[in-house]
């Protein structure tokens, strides 16, 4: 049966059968326990490799373009030619062959066009003994109208380093030129930006410990001292030398790669920024101790308290939730908060993660994506640091068990205010799963803050096609107002989705905090309409791996005169600034509004 026929039927008999035997299967099934994984008997402690190549992994779709498409695929257009390899033809199975790569977004030259940056991936060898290399990631400078040029030889960027998976902005040095960060199984490292159109790797122990595998990062002021730390995920120690072939269960017994429960978890890493040119290691001193599969991460101001905070999604055990204070202590308080399982209390396979007010109360809710048989978990802000899970309230019960979320979006694409969801599914593993590898996209529009319509095949060619997607972001490619989508898919070209529902008015924002950390990572954005109000907030981290674009966009066609934003800067008082334009971008500095009370 195609995978569209199941779609969620929340009033029928039907739909709950179907969630109760999903409730009674389980997660990852199949696969076994890890007491019970077979091993093989070679004194090789990797299995020989596959001797086919790697099984196609999409079927070709033909579908034609409606002039009422959401998107439109510019891919052949762009200029952009680039995907992140995962190793899958030396027929390995490797754990690091799941998780694929990501894309930031960063205008790295300053020239108000926002720039692509992915990751490279890696190579694994088929002959023994087993080598696993990195390859070197992309990066394409927009110069407007669609076009990109590679220009990763220029940047400096064209380099070997280590098998990379994630990927992060920040200005580490608060030079005012935007730096890049990439996770890798290996040696994570920063590129810091020269400002003249090159990077520098930096990969001196001395500026950055080498840490394992790193898989998500994201940066914002911890300590308040107004540098950007560093918050990266991990999700194993995984070594060549402990790995573990894993199999289908039944009768479909081929080799495939492992579930999460194979290896132990680890812990996430916390660097703070010295100042003085390094990243210090403080996870220990902060009491970073709690445990994940470790697979994204969000840095936001979630309680609106003043104080940054870090939100972990975690393979198969319970999320955290690290909320700042006073103390700086990091300490899970994510099933205090309600934002740790699921909507019957266990721990999901949890992947992607975004932040937006979907329901138009003024407070950051949180969405993860989750894996096969489980429901994405979008949990609603109820203030005071406590989340409800609002998955069956929101008519996104059972809309997506027949895929595994990675990449998401809680954006607005059709310039209504009311942020919809992209998620883009693909499954982890390759041909045991009870679901293909290859798997459509989706998106939900948001009806009013009140619940989501699926609205998937509405949304153009694209999201007929089957792809084992991993990493996305969000960005305005085009500087029209709207949020175009650019997706990361596993060994297939990185994909360019122009969004055709544009507002005719809008307010584009890009924060610049003077008595804080230059971005402003946690600050609270009003815009306000003679209509209502609307709130947005400042997250880095998020959607799957990657980093999407920096700017705050408000749709303003219903109101398309001056309007006047207050932002509500990290733990300092809040600035109006009035009779702000429509129809263009806005650099706003921190100092030059007025205060509330003028």
């Amino acid at each position: 049966m195609r995978l569209e026929r199941h779609r969620c039927r929340k009033s029928t008999t039907l739909s709950m059968v179907i969630g109760l035997v999903f409730f009674i299967t389980g997660c990852h099934s199949d696969f076994k326990s890890p007491n019970q994984q077979s091993r093989t008997d070679s004194p090789d402690p990797l299995f020989k490799p596959a001797p086919v190549a790697a099984k196609p992994m999409t079927k070709p779709v033909v579908v034609s373009a409606m002039p009422d498409d959401w998107f439109e695929d510019l891919t052949p257009k762009s200029g952009i030619d680039f995907a992140n390899q995962n190793g899958r033809d030396a027929g390995r199975f490797l754990m690091i062959e799941s998780f694929g790569g990501g894309v930031a977004i960063v205008d790295y030259d300053l020239d108000g066009m926002v720039d692509v940056f992915v990751t490279g991936g890696g190579t694994i060898s088929r002959e023994s003994p087993v080598q696993i290399q990195g390859l070197p990631p992309a990066l394409f400078r927009n110069h407007g109208d669609w076009n990109f040029l590679a220009v990763t030889s220029q940047a400096g960027l064209a380099m070997p380093i280590d098998y990379s998976q994630g990927c992060a902005v920040t200005d580490w040095n608060a030079d005012g030129f935007p730096d890049v960060f990439v996770c890798s199984y290996g040696r994570s490292r920063i590129f810091l930006n020269s400002g003249d159109g090159t990077f520098l790797p930096a990969i001196d122990d001395r500026l950055l410990p080498d840490c394992g595998w790193g898989t998500a990062a994201a940066f914002g002021d911890w300590n308040g001292d107004s540098l950007p730390d560093l918050f990266l995920t991990r999700y194993t120690n995984w070594k060549l030398e402990t790995d573990v072939p894993c199999y289908g269960k039944g009768t479909n017994r081929e080799r495939d790669l492992c579930g999460p429960t194979t290896y132990p978890p680890t812990t996430s890493r916390f660097f703070r920024n010295s100042g003085h040119g390094t990243f210090e290691d403080w996870s220990d001193h902060l009491g970073l101790v709690a445990t994940a599969h470790g697979l994204g991460v969000i840095a936001s101001d979630l309680n609106l308290d003043g104080s940054l905070d870090f939100y972990v999604t975690s393979d198969a055990l319970p999320n955290h939730l690290f909320l700042g204070g006073k103390d700086q202590k990091l300490v899970d308080n994510a099933m205090e908060a309600g934002v740790a399982v699921g909507e019957w209390g266990q721990a999901e396979a949890s992947m992607g993660v975004d932040v937006a007010d979907y329901n138009g109360d003024g407070l950051p809710d949180i969405f993860v994506t989750n894996f096969e048989k489980e429901d994405h978990a979008l949990y609603r802000n109820l203030g005071h640091g406590m989340w409800k899970h609002s998955t069956i309230s929101a008519g996104l019960s059972a809309s997506s068990r027949l895929r595994s979320g990675f990449g998401t979006a809680f954006c607005d694409f059709d310039g209504d205010h009311w942020p919809d969801l992209f998620i883009l599914n693909g499954n982890p593993i390759y041909t045991t799963a009870e679901t293909p590898y290859a798997q459509r996209p989706q998106l939900f529009r948001n009806r009013e803050g009140k619940h989501f319509e699926e609205i998937s095949l509405q949304c153009g060619p694209y999201f007929h096609e089957e792809h084992s997607g991993r990493g996305n972001a969000v960005a305005d490619l085009d500087n029209d107002g709207d949020f175009d989508i650019i997706t990361v898919q596993m060994n297939e070209p990185v994909r360019i989705l122009r969004n055709r529902r544009s507002s005719d008015h809008f307010i584009g924002v890009q924060l610049h905090a003077r008595n804080g950390e230059r971005d402003a990572v946690g600050a609270r954005l009003i815009c306000h309409t003679p209509e209502r109000n609307w709130t947005q907030f400042v997250v880095r981290g998020g959607g799957y791996f990657s980093q999407s674009d920096p700017r705050i966009i408000f749709p303003c066609d219903e109101f398309p005169g001056p309007v006047s934003i207050t932002v509500c800067w990290p733990g300092r008082r809040a600035e109006v600034f009035h009779d702000l334009t429509t129809s263009q971008f806005h650099h706003l500095v921190e100092g030059r509004g007025a205060s509330e009370d003028e």
